[in-house]
């Protein structure tokens, strides 16, 4: 047994909350447990009392058993610990302290003192498994999200530990890197070693064979069993499941939200005309013709890589085109100051740490208002609305909380409170669900797309974007490549296939069930049509 964990009690001192309730986990050579439970539940506090962050780095009272690697977490240091146990983090910036993508993989071994010949030898068989070569000598300044995340799990292996645990591995990936990722970690396995992995993304885990689940609620154990047992018992409303085990368990479905009605495309909000875009000398997007509308929804789909975020940054002048123009409300936007964008955009970054610098929540959401000069009762206001319509006001004391103690989940949900608090027009998102539970999920987005005139969003979540978009823009290879209704573009098959976008089982129900125009129902609605009367 590499892992075992009984009546665990965990208590953060800064917060005072009892965070982990009577937690039990036994992990052994050859497990591959999923654990997962809403946001917030404590996912991630339980993977970090494996590798030993509770309560060596946060400050917090542990109560019950933590053994790993047969002896007792709390009398060996973090790095003892990480010998046993390797870490992926929800969010991959955290844990890159490479400049260069091979000097970030030959980090951890050279701490090892290992020699030389035997680092280079680890990396070259790592790069090769996890499919990163072409990465090798790139800045890691450079990379994207979902780069990022590949290069920081080839950064656990090559430290070769006896179990991983992996905090949301999809959250930011396309088909093609997720794959590579959940195969590099079942064959992994599969010589020997264990996992844990905290994943919303259900579907594309269960086919690499997961072996075990754990369920948290509020920090206290649901289920935990085997996986027939999970898929049966599993709260329909919270977990995402395969849509076939919806058609299964029809008549659990909740109703789901109204889907806030649309006003259609309205005038011209965000213009690409020819639009290339590049960083330094290296070209990212080309030649873009796009027209957003200012009262419509839009998806944006493609490879980690690809150019979405790239191509939405421009909006917001982050990044100048080297050849085309960007027009908003059909001025170059060129002509309009970051401060006055920020009225009309209200953008959000795909790393909720790049916007979180303030001690307070409070402080956070008064920033950008206090910018533009409103009055405290105003911003004051706007911070309790925002926070509410993102699903933190039952937080205790969240407005005095620094939001470091929050969740990476709920961090990003309080990224997206002060693009609100700003009072937009338009909302530009990078992934603003991954690591949400299907219910926060399904919340979020029914808010966010009431609450503004347009949103326009990116993620690699395909269910979401056909279900919540009215039109979705695929880009590949650094140019768009289709811009169609959810309906159309689930029935092209070859351009699925071509851009590498992920089939789930509900797309197929979608090509199954419904014709190629028209709106996408909720996915409930639609298993329960499918049930046999």
């Amino acid at each position: 047994m590499i892992i075992d964990v009984r009546d665990a009690v965990v208590r953060y001192r800064s917060t005072g909350r009892q965070v982990l309730h009577g937690v039990d986990l036994t992990v052994s050579e050859g497990d591959f447990t999923l654990v997962g439970g809403p946001s917030g539940c404590g996912k991630s506090t339980l993977l970090r009392l494996l590798n030993g962050l509770v309560p060596h780095a946060y400050r917090a009272e542990v109560e019950g058993r933590v053994e790993i690697g047969g002896r007792p977490a709390a009398e060996q240091t973090i790095r003892q610990l990480s010998t046993v146990v390797g870490t992926l983090l929800q969010d991959p910036a955290k844990q890159i302290v490479g400049t260069t993508v091979f000097t970030e993989l030959a980090f951890g071994p050279e701490n090892l003192g290992l020699p030389r010949a035997e680092i280079g030898a680890r990396i070259d068989e790592v790069v090769a498994r996890v499919g990163i070569e072409h990465l090798l000598r790139r800045p890691t300044h450079s990379l994207s999200g979902g780069e990022l995340q590949m290069v920081a799990f080839a950064g656990v292996l090559v430290m070769r530990p006896r179990v991983i645990v992996v905090d949301e591995p999809l959250a930011n990936l396309d088909l093609d890197a997720g794959r590579r990722l959940l195969t590099a970690l079942r064959r992994f396995v599969d010589d020997g070693g264990a996992a844990v992995v905290v994943e919303h993304r259900l579907e594309e885990l269960l086919e690499f064979g997961p072996t075990q689940a754990l369920y948290l609620e509020d920090g206290r154990p649901r289920y935990a069993g085997d996986i027939p047992g999970f898929l049966r018992e599993a709260p329909v409303d919270q977990v995402k499941l395969p849509f076939e085990t919806l058609v299964a368990r029809a008549a659990e479905l909740p109703e789901p939200p109204a889907r806030p009605p649309g006003d259609g495309r309205g005038d011209s909000r965000l213009t690409y005309r020819g639009v290339s875009l590049a960083y330094g000398a290296q070209p990212v997007l080309s030649d873009a013709d796009l027209d957003l509308g200012a009262t419509e929804r839009v998806a944006v789909l493609g490879r980690n890589g690809a150019g979405k975020s790239t191509l939405l940054r421009a909006a917001v002048r982050l990044l100048e085109p080297v050849a085309g123009e960007v027009l908003v409300d059909g001025a170059p936007v060129t002509e309009r100051s970051i401060l006055s964008l920020a009225t009309t955009f209200g953008y959000v970054f795909q790393n909720p740490g790049q916007a979180l610098f303030s001690a307070s929540v409070a402080e956070e959401l008064a920033f950008g208002p206090r910018n533009l000069g409103r009055p405290a009762e105003e911003i004051a206001r706007d911070s309790e609305q925002a926070v509410a319509a993102m699903l933190l006001d039952q937080e205790p004391d969240i407005m005095a909380r620094p939001p470091h103690t929050l969740s990476h989940g709920q961090q990003r949900r309080l990224t997206v409170a002060l693009a609100l608090a700003m009072r937009p027009g338009t909302l530009i998102l990078d992934e603003p669900t991954a690591g949400q539970d299907l219910r926060s999920t399904t919340m979020f987005m029914e808010r966010v797309l009431g609450g503004t005139d347009s949103v326009y969003f990116i993620t690699h979540d395909v269910d979401l974007a056909l279900t919540s978009a009215d039109r979705v823009v695929v880009v590949d290879r650094g140019r768009i490549v289709a811009d169609a209704s959810p309906a159309e573009l689930a029935h092209d098959e070859m351009l699925w296939a071509a851009a590498g976008l992920r089939e789930t089982s509900l797309l197929r129900a979608i090509r199954d069930r419904l014709p190629e125009k028209g709106k996408v129902p909720h996915p409930f609605l639609l298993a329960r049509k499918e049930t046999p009367q």
